[in-house]
This record gives structure tokens, sequence and C-alpha cells, in this order.
């Protein structure tokens, strides 16, 4: 996976780690996270200077807030020899979902283009007496026994836009960038009262691209509608996957430089390995709506 990035991706996105370990989190910061940060906060100082309070003409925004998140998790790892069973990871293992925060940035490099940023992480953990048997990785979990579930889920977004359309009420543009999902996923056993006499673990890592549309329509100069579609498929033997990602949203600027809002996203990811060392399938979807602050420049 880390050696070969010819085949658009997927081949990277799904792989079995052999120290379950590896600090994936940290990773994906120096990847994307940290010098996206870094090329942002450069632009501030000149930002200042912009008309505060326009979504239209402001040089930097960054929002955070709370995330109402529900996810949807399916997955199947299968072994060497057999196929794995296909688990989901809120009906057979009893993982909850989590509110998590989300924090978007961008910055206008020139009057029609942008730099925007998308970061948040989303954990569940779970506990059940299983009543079917799992085969997840190579690793038999029987009926009847108790398995506690983990999963950790990291969505890194960095993109480029550049505005085609624009008015004194309104912008359009065309996005392209690139989604990095980092997934762990991990199942644990207790036999004869001895816990993790039986454990297994799987890792999802890598970016995949996406193009898609972004808008902005300005209402007055108190109110604007936000919204972004972005869609990428790919299918290349041995590999096929997709990831849609859409989001709208309203704002409030009760300032010159900080609003509030409310909005829903929606994010779907989907990709399947038929390789002669690694066969598996991952769905992820998370969505939900989030209400969150803002600050312009």
């Amino acid at each position: 996976m880390k050696n070969n990035l010819t085949n658009m991706t997927a081949a990277a996105l799904f792989h079995c780690p052999a120290n379950p370990a590896t600090n994936r989190s940290s990773t994906v910061r120096r990847r994307f996270l940290l010098p996206a940060a870094a090329v942002l906060l450069s632009a501030l100082a000149p930002a200042l200077h912009a008309e505060a309070g326009n979504p239209l003409n402001d040089r930097f925004s960054f929002s955070i807030g709370g995330f109402l998140l529900d996810t949807d998790t399916k997955i199947r790892v299968d072994g060497q020899a057999i196929n794995g069973s296909e688990v989901d990871a809120g009906r057979d293992l009893g993982l909850q979902d989590a509110d998590r925060v989300r924090i978007d940035a961008y910055w206008r490099m020139t009057p029609r283009q942008k730099l925007r940023l998308m970061y948040f992480d989303t954990s569940a953990e779970g506990r059940r007496v299983l009543d079917q048997e799992i085969d997840f990785n190579g690793q038999v979990f029987p009926v009847n026994i108790e398995v506690r579930g983990k999963i950790e889920t990291t969505v890194t977004s960095l993109s480029y836009e550049f505005d085609f359309l624009q008015s004194d009420t309104y912008e359009l543009g065309g996005t392209f960038g690139i989604h990095n999902l980092g997934f762990d996923m991990s199942l644990s056993g207790t036999v004869n009262g001895m816990s993790g006499a039986i454990q297994s673990s799987a890792s999802a890592d890598g970016p995949l691209p996406v193009l898609g549309l972004h808008g902005v329509w300005r209402i007055n100069d108190k109110f604007y509608l936000d919204g972004g579609l972005q869609f990428f498929k790919i299918s290349v033997s041995p590999y096929d996957g997709s990831v849609t990602d859409f989001n709208v949203s309203g704002v409030w600027q009760f300032t010159d430089h900080f609003g509030v809002g409310a909005g829903w996203n929606q994010f779907r990811t989907k990709l399947e390995v038929d390789g002669d060392r690694f066969n598996g399938e991952m769905t992820w979807k998370y969505g939900g709506a989030r209400i969150f602050l803002t600050a312009s420049f």
C-alpha cells in the first residue's frame, strides 16, 4: 500500500497492519492536517484587511462546531483460506454513535481561488454476546462468547476551488481535492473468563481523490447559504470504490467577524478489493446535523 499510489490510490485504502499499534492518527496529521494548517495560517495577516463578514470576498474563514453523528459501518475482512463474515458494527457488536467536533477552514488565495480544509474524528466501542459466528481476518469468533469491538475513524479533506461564476450575491465553483479516510477496527473475545483470548484487527488508511461543486448565496448582509457536493468512483481491477460527500448549511453573521450556522452533511465511501494478497470490503457512511460558530477576516 505504501509504495504503490499508481492504482488511483484505491489500493492504499485497505490493509491489515502487521503492527496493530501503528499510530494512524499521527500519520494523517503529518500528511494532511499540519501542512494545510500552516499554509492557511500564513494567510491570516493580510486577510485582516479584507471586508469582514462577506463570504464572497473574505480572505480567511474558520468554523468549529458539534456534529450530531449517525454512522453505519459494514466491513468484511477475508482470511487467506476462507471468506470473512460481513460485520455490521451496530447490529452485531452494539457499537454506539458518538457526537464529535468538526473543523472547517478556507483561505481565499485570489478572488476566484480557495484552499479548503476539513477535519473530524469519531470513535465507538461496544460489547455484545455473539448470536452468530464471525470470521474476521482469518480469526473465528464463535457463538455465545462476549466480544468487545472498537472502531476509530478520521476524515481529513484538503481541496482546491476555482469559482467560475461570481456576482455581488453568489459564487459557484468547481473543486478538486483529497479525502483521507483513516479507519481502525479491532475485535477482542472473552473465553472462559479470559479477556482478549481471541483477537484480531484491520485497518484502512489512504487518500481518495474527489471532484465536485461548491456554491455560496448571500441573501443579505447578515445571512448566507453554503453548499457543496463531491464525488469520485473508480473501477480498475482488482479495485472498485467510490466516495460521495454532500453538505449544506445556513449562516447568520451576527457581527462583522463572527457568525453562527446550522447544516447537514452526508458522507459515504465504499471499497472492494479482490487481490492475490488481500480480499475485503468496507462500507462506511455518516450523516447528521451540525451547529457551529464561524469566524471570518
